[in-house]
Order: structure tokens, then sequence, then C-alpha cells
């Protein structure tokens, strides 16, 4: 069921019933099985996380409030070593760890959120960040959430558990902003 979302969201590479195929240590020691749904879950939410990345590098000098600034930096230092480990994982267990498609279009018609926060005036950007960031987090946190359990490899169930923990949190500081209640 996951699976079919997520290839209908353009979220993921078609999966095929793949035997699972050991990777090397996960960090613990143990090894990390990566196959079937696994695979599928890595690959869209390495792909989820680009496009966040993509969305807090927009124009981070932007940034006015420094509770947001700070919270942004987190976000992308987070993002980055969890997309590094799940690429690990998949080179590790043979599979295409490279970047997929991660298109969702929005039935209003809105831009892309980068495009959005692109074209956003210096005086509105804090607000339209916190909301372009918190729908895409929140978004994270429930492909997470759907995972866990589905997830054969401890490992992955661990990943997908500290994203949707995460998220979560972070979701609930960007929307105690100050400048979240403010209408852009």
């Amino acid at each position: 069921m996951v699976a079919a979302v997520l290839l209908l969201a353009g979220c993921a590479p078609a999966a095929s019933p793949a035997t699972p195929v050991p990777s090397p240590s996960n960090g613990s020691g143990a090894s990390t099985v990566i196959g079937g749904l696994d695979r599928v879950f890595l690959h869209a939410m390495t792909a989820h996380q680009e496009r966040t990345l993509a969305i807090v590098r927009v124009a981070p000098q932007r940034i006015r409030q420094p509770g947001l600034r700070t919270l942004v930096a987190a976000v992308e230092a987070t993002e980055t070593d969890e997309v590094a480990q799940a690429r690990e994982w998949l080179r590790a267990a043979g599979l295409d760890p490279g970047g997929h498609r991660h298109e969702h279009p929005d039935p209003s018609g809105a831009p892309d959120p980068v495009s959005r926060l692109r074209d956003t005036p210096a005086a509105g950007y804090d607000a339209v960040l916190v909301a372009v960031l918190a729908a895409q987090q929140r978004q994270a946190a429930e492909l997470a959430r759907a995972h866990l359990a589905l997830a054969a490899s401890p490992a992955v169930r661990d990943l997908a558990r500290r994203i949707d923990e995460s998220r979560t949190a972070q979701i609930r500081l960007l929307t105690a902003l100050p400048v979240a209640r403010v209408t852009p």
C-alpha cells in the first residue's frame, strides 16, 4: 500500500520484489539488510530530504529571526547526515544510491517551494520559509511513520523512527516561532 502511494506520488522508483541484500555494518557492528520496501523508503526519503535541503539552502542569509536560522542550520546538518547514511546503505547493498525525482504537484497550482522562496520579498521570507518547511517536515514525518510497521531492517526502522520524532519536534518548534503566526 505505502509503496503504491509513493509510486503514485512520484517519490520513488518502481520497486521490484527484490530479495533483501545484506549490506555492511550499520554503525553498531550489526549488518543492515536493504531490500523491498526498505529500499523504496530509503529512495523516497532521500529524494524528499534532497528537496528539504534545497529549501533550506535557497537563501539562508535572508532569514531574519535567529531562532529560525538556528533551526534551519540544524535541519540541514541532520538531513545531510541522514542522506549520506541512506546512500551508504544502498551503495553497500549494491543498489543505486543516486538521486530520484521528487515531485508533488500542488493541486492549487502554487509554485514549487524553492521557487516560492526565491520569489518571496525579504519582509515575508521568514513566514514563508516556516510555512514551506513545516509542510515539508510534516510529509517526511508521515512517510517515516508509515514505514515503521513495514521496515524489514532494524536499522532502517530506527532511521524511520528518528525521522518521525525529529521532524515532529521540528514542526512544533517551527509553528511556535513568532513569525509562524504572521501571514505573508
